[in-house]
């Protein structure tokens, strides 16, 4: 029987180690002590580099057994910012990019070199700011019918995903409903502005992003509003032209004023789904592309989460499992996908996995 294996992040001090069987169970090998707040994970070779998110610190372990999941913590350097929620490395494994939300400490990006064994140099980085703010005036929010409660997330930049994608780095602000892009100079060791950048409509609270595979298009989960946009993306340029945004919520919901918070965003392996996680009403969106331009979305389905608050969610290496983890509920479930149908079907979970937050395999 074939088994690939998995690490769960946590808000918690620690990393799991599982095990997906090709059945679509889950086991637990064991658990590795960490930083305080694990809530992204990056394996790149031999190496994991994770957020420690309350500490303001970047933790690098040793993957000493992929099959066992097995790591050994190696150094541990600044975020040179405040609560680190993101990172990537660049396709040539020379530069390491930070996205530093900024609720204990500032909020920006920070490009740190790589060397040749992987270990970043904090002490050479390139520090970035975003300046502005979201519709924070209450008669600016009312006029785009933006709650109230939400002004503490867009008094100033909040920085969520930093993203290296073809030939740019791609940043969404949440806090400045922004979209911006950015050429790596790796000569000059530094990432630069291309153009102004891309403002959303207001009060998204722009979070994550993800590229389809063969269209040029981007998708970007909305936080604040509960929505997803879609934007045409210009390959030689990097500028954004908007598509399309939609809701993630069920029909009963779209006029709630309750905060849902969506987390995630991930297309299916096949490029056929999109899919985005409603934390607070503890589902996943299913879009399906409009069989008329095939550039718009429509939604398919809402689906269980059986869990409460899913953070992130991602599917095996082999297409064929979606793992979702469950914050609230503390548990990690997985349902089997069919390609074929496009459907979904509850497999399995393992519970008392305290506060997941991100899943990567080996």
């Amino acid at each position: 029987m074939s088994y690939k294996t998995f690490l769960v992040g946590t808000s918690e001090k620690k990393i799991y180690s599982c095990r997906l069987s090709t059945s679509g169970q889950i086991e637990l090998l064991g658990e590795t002590l960490s930083g305080n707040g694990s809530t992204w994970l990056y394996p790149r070779g031999d190496l994991l580099y994770a957020v420690n998110e309350h500490d303001n610190k970047i933790q690098i372990f040793t993957i000493d057994d992929r099959f066992l999941g097995k790591l050994t913590s190696l150094n541990i350097v600044s975020a040179r910012g405040g609560s680190p929620c993101f990172l990537d490395i660049d396709p040539t494994g020379k530069w390491l990019a930070i996205t530093n939300y900024g609720q204990f400490g500032p909020s920006n990006i920070v490009l740190l070199p790589l060397n040749d064994k992987g270990m970043p140099d904090d002490h050479n980085a390139q520090v970035l700011t975003i300046d502005g703010r979201g519709p924070t005036s209450i008669f600016t929010q009312l006029l785009f019918k933006f709650r109230i409660a939400n002004r503490d997330r867009q008094h100033e930049s909040h920085i969520h995903q930093v993203l290296f994608y073809q030939d740019f780095l791609y940043v969404t602000d949440m806090g400045t409903d922004t979209l911006s892009t950015y050429r790596l100079n790796d000569v000059a060791g530094e990432i630069q502005l291309i153009g102004d950048r891309f403002r959303t409509h207001a009060g998204a609270g722009p979070r994550h992003l993800v590229f389809h595979p063969t269209k040029p298009f981007a998708f970007v989960c909305n936080e604040l509003d509960s929505s997803t946009s879609v934007y045409r993306v210009d390959t030689t340029s990097g500028k954004f032209e908007h598509q399309q945004t939609i809701t993630t919520r069920q029909q009963n919901l779209q006029d709630s004023n309750t905060r849902n918070h969506p987390a995630e965003i991930q297309l299916s392996p096949d490029g056929n789904l999109l899919l985005v996680s409603n934390r607070r009403d503890c589902n996943i969106v299913v879009y399906k592309f409009n069989s008329d331009d095939e550039q718009s979305l429509n939604i398919k389905e809402h689906l269980d989460c059986h869990g409460s608050c899913t953070s992130h969610f991602t599917f095996d290496p082999s297409g064929t499992f979606l793992l979702l983890a469950n914050t609230k509920s503390n548990n990690v479930t997985c349902f089997s996908y069919c390609s074929e149908k496009d459907t979904f079907e509850f497999v399995s979970q393992l519970e008392n996995i305290q506060k997941p937050e991100h899943i990567v395999f080996l």
